[in-house]
């Protein structure tokens, strides 16, 4: 009896043992790869493949069921992985990836510091670099299975998230397309999406293409074309913003943004369909609506709200056209419509519950709109 119970205790000895283990899997097909794991912890679960030669991935794990999955295929590829803390995964809830990428001289960054993080990184082709940084927990940098999916050459994306509960996503298919995303607070969404050549967003000093800064914020950018241009800054909680561009040549990003939200509550939204259009949105205080939209080429949009429930709304149909708004007050409302060319628009309220319609039928026509208390 005395035997088996030693036995017994042997057994359960050694099955919490096997419960505490970290799991390490790497696959190696080719010439000159390099592969580094080291787990701090317990049911860590790393899986490295590589196929090809000269690829090097080093994943270090500090925690407690923390999971990823490195993919390379092809020359010289470099993979980055840092997890500190529980349940940190890379590719989903699948487990399909953490870091793919097939190509050559990709680089790849992914840090996730806290509890329940998720990042996801793809690159297809040849010297992209992507990075993720994540400080808190339950942040999201994976839509569906990628949090950045980069398919073109030279691609430059970041995503930085500090705080909980954010969500980040970007793809990029093109060449030489910069993006980066930076989340502080709780509960903030930003998307990204560029199909073209040479798009931007911050500028070309790279300092933004979404920052925002509070909780609850919204920020989407979509880019179609070649040469555009956007940033959006949002600086408070439960902010609302959104992008879109479709051509080449399109400016939503006036020095670091095209838009640009300190307070609650705002919503603004840039549309350009068209070549060499420029636009840009700034909204100091709450709950101002501003609504931008270019169709034709070369058309140049401002709107500037400082106050309570302003709201602006911007179309131009045509090109060359100029439109200026300014909103300084409360509940002040503007419409401007051009339908021409070379028409020119300026607009200024201060006070409160000012209303202007402006509608340009024609080309090179000039209005100017004052109104104040």
């Amino acid at each position: 009896m005395k035997k088996m119970i030693l036995s017994a205790s042997a057994l359960m000895f050694g099955a919490a043992m096997f419960a505490q283990s970290n799991v390490s899997t790497v696959d190696q097909t080719g010439a000159m790869n390099a592969a580094t794991v080291a787990q701090t912890g317990t049911l860590n679960d790393s899986d490295v493949d590589q196929d090809g030669d000269e690829n090097s991935s080093a994943t270090d794990q500090n925690g407690t069921s923390n999971q990823f999955k490195v993919n390379q295929y092809g020359l010289q590829n470099e993979s980055t992985v840092d997890q500190d803390g529980s349940r940190n995964i890379g590719g989903g809830t699948s487990l399909i990836w953490g870091t793919l990428q097939v190509g050559q001289r990709n680089i790849s960054a992914t840090t996730s510091n806290g509890n329940d993080n998720n990042a996801g990184t793809r690159q297809d082709g040849a010297d992209n670099n992507a990075t993720i940084y994540q400080l808190g927990n339950n942040n999201i940098a994976n839509g569906g299975m990628w949090g950045i999916n980069q398919l073109g050459d030279a691609n430059d994306a970041t995503i930085q998230q500090y705080g909980d509960d954010n969500y980040a996503h970007s793809d990029q298919y093109g060449n030489d397309n910069q993006f980066r995303i930076t989340q502080s607070g709780a509960s903030n969404y930003a998307t990204n999406y560029q199909d073209g050549n040479r798009n931007s967003g911050g500028g070309v000093s790279f300092i933004w293409g979404i920052n925002q800064v509070g909780s609850d914020n919204t920020a989407t950018s979509s880019s179609v074309g070649d040469d555009n241009n956007s940033g959006t800054g949002q600086y408070g909680d439960a902010n609302l913003a959104s992008i879109d561009q479709l051509g080449n040549g399109n400016m939503a990003n006036g020095g670091s943004f095209g838009i640009y939200q300190v307070g609650d509550l705002n919503d603004a939204s840039i549309v350009q369909l068209g070549d060499y259009n420029t636009a840009n949105t700034e909204q100091n205080g709450d709950e101002n609506v501003s609504t931008t939209n270019q169709e034709g080429d070369s058309n140049v949009s401002y709107t500037n709200q400082d106050g309570f429930a302003n709201n602006s709304d911007v179309d131009q149909l045509g090109d060359g056209n100029n439109s200026a708004v300014y909103q300084m007050g409360t509940s002040n409302i503007s419409v401007v419509l051009q339908d021409g060319n070379l028409n020119m628009s300026t607009v200024s309220q201060t006070g409160m519950t000012h209303m202007s319609t402006v509608t340009q039928l024609g080309n090179s026509n000039v209005s100017t709109v004052t109104q104040n208390d």
